[in-house]
């Protein structure tokens, strides 16, 4: 017998392809055109080191197996215009740009060929093409053998959203159009395919999506808030001077663009809260047909509680280890505490950090009353008490669930 897709799965494939053509069209129509500096006469290509010429290194007494001076190396070009070529480059070794090349190994050289003058290349970095789509696909292929077909459907929903932000989001923010309508859009078409290839076109579906949107946005009103009682917008970031000379050129709204990194941030977070409250809940409702919509809530409020304090601890931690290497300096030199707690960067991590907690938080009363009032509506709908599943059915629901 062929196994016929669901409706709900040839829906989304079809508005995945549409999204997708919407996405191309629109970036042909709007085509990256800034250039801050001239780079054409710059190109990266790959490289393979044929024989190491000469070499004048030293070890770095405080760590082993770290080496500082130069390498001279003969070097065939792999990709490129002047692929077959064999060619002579450069390689300082330095404190931050230490790439220890060996013979027979890849790596990406930089060729700087000026009009009228001799081209010079230098050792751009390690060559990790091929190890960063191993790990992909090593990552995707634990998703599918372990989840199988939700797995799968997860790392097509993983893959959609990020060229979603990639490939939509970025460029519209990038092309002067509101970062908040950019991000909100985002938010939403993401959200919503990928719940739905999970668990297809159902109430529990409809449930975590509506929590999920409000969540964020909860998100982004509380750290719009902050904003206003901490004078902060995109103009404090450590990046904001390239982004205004961008800005000249592009439209590009600097004022909200914390704004749409904040909803961005949290949205990992909520889904995952408000779809764990919504499964539970529809469980509960299940082999407890008979429970009233307030005792359903109070059961969502519940188990959030445990949710609070993993996912508060997951935001939390995420932007400080984000922030590590940062923190690590002040410490170092000595920052006076009103220095430390009134500058921007401190700043901004507080608010950022703390706006994501409490859409968290605040996403599980959220979930739990439109999943709380949308079950019993369902139920009452009906007309009817929804029996309760005996053992084969169980086993038969947790297969499919798997």
């Amino acid at each position: 017998m062929k196994r016929k897709f669901p409706k709900t799965d040839i829906f989304l494939a079809l508005f995945i392809l549409l999204f997708g053509l919407f996405v191309y069209f629109f970036n042909i129509q709007n085509p990256n055109t800034y250039e801050r500096y001239n780079s054409s006469t710059l190109s990266y290509e790959r490289a393979k080191v044929l024989s190491i010429d000469a070499q004048q290194l030293t070890e770095d007494t405080t760590t082993p197996g770290r080496y500082y001076g130069e390498q001279q190396i003969t070097a065939q070009l792999l990709s490129g215009s002047r692929a077959g070529e064999t060619v002579s480059v450069y390689n300082n070794l330095s404190t931050t740009h230490n790439i220890l090349l060996s013979e027979g190994q890849d790596f990406v050289a930089c060729l700087d060929q000026p009009d009228q003058a001799d081209s010079y290349i230098t050792v751009y970095n390690y060559y990790r093409t091929p190890v960063i789509y191993i790990m992909i696909f090593l990552f995707l292929a634990v998703m599918v053998l372990i989840g199988r077909m939700k797995g799968f459907k997860s790392a097509v929903g993983l893959l959609f959203t990020f060229a979603t932000i990639l490939f939509l989001m970025i460029p519209m923010i990038y092309h002067g159009y509101s970062p908040v309508f950019s991000c909100i859009l985002t938010v939403i078409v993401t959200t919503a395919v990928s719940l739905l290839l999970l668990n297809g076109a159902s109430a529990k579906t409809f449930c975590a999506t509506a929590s999920t949107a409000l969540g964020v946005v909860f998100a982004g009103i509380i750290f719009s808030i902050f904003a206003v009682f901490f004078h902060i917008s995109g103009f404090n970031t450590s990046e904001a001077e390239d982004l205004i000379l961008i800005s000249q050129s592009t439209g590009l709204n600097i004022q909200d663009i914390l704004f749409a990194s904040i909803l961005i941030a949290s949205l990992g977070a909520v889904m995952d809260v408000a779809m764990s409250i919504s499964t539970a809940l529809h469980e509960v409702m299940l082999f407890s047909p008979q429970i009233s919509a307030k005792e359903l809530f109070l059961s969502g409020i519940r188990m959030g509680k445990d949710m609070i304090g993993t996912m508060s601890n997951t935001l939390i931690l995420a932007f400080a280890g984000s922030c590590l290497t940062t923190i690590l300096v002040f410490f170092s030199y000595h920052v006076q505490y009103q220095q430390l707690m009134n500058s921007d960067f401190i700043t901004l991590e507080i608010a950022q950090g703390l706006s994501g907690t409490m859409a968290v938080v605040l996403t599980v009363p959220i979930a739990s009353f439109i999943s709380a009032f949308v079950y019993h509506r369902q139920r009452v709908k009906k007309g009817r008490k929804a029996p309760v599943p005996q053992a084969d059915e169980i086993e038969e629901s947790a297969i499919q669930g798997s």
